[in-house]
């Protein structure tokens, strides 16, 4: 689960975005590592999406554990679509 900080990496590098000091929703961020480039709204937009996965599979994983997941019930272990940037805990 996501505890502590968090950051948004490029998911291929592992390395935090270039971003303007005053970032806007239209504005570029850009990898200094591969130079992959997008708009701040669809970076947070990626990032918001593998936060929601992360801690969507391991509440399921603590359920499970816990044996509060009931034996009929199917847990969904949909793969996450490929994303350009992601969460990185600090």
């Amino acid at each position: 689960m996501l505890k502590g900080s968090t950051r948004i990496v490029c998911a291929e590098c592992i390395v935090p975005p270039d971003v303007p000091n005053v970032p806007e929703a239209g504005d570029l961020v850009r990898c200094p590592e591969c130079h992959r480039s997008d708009t701040v709204e669809t970076v947070l937009t990626d990032a918001r999406h593998h936060a929601t996965h992360l801690a969507k599979r391991d509440l399921e994983r603590k359920m499970e554990e816990s044996g509060r997941i009931l034996r009929n019930r199917t847990l969904t272990r949909a793969p996450i679509k490929r994303l350009r940037w992601i969460t990185n805990q600090i």
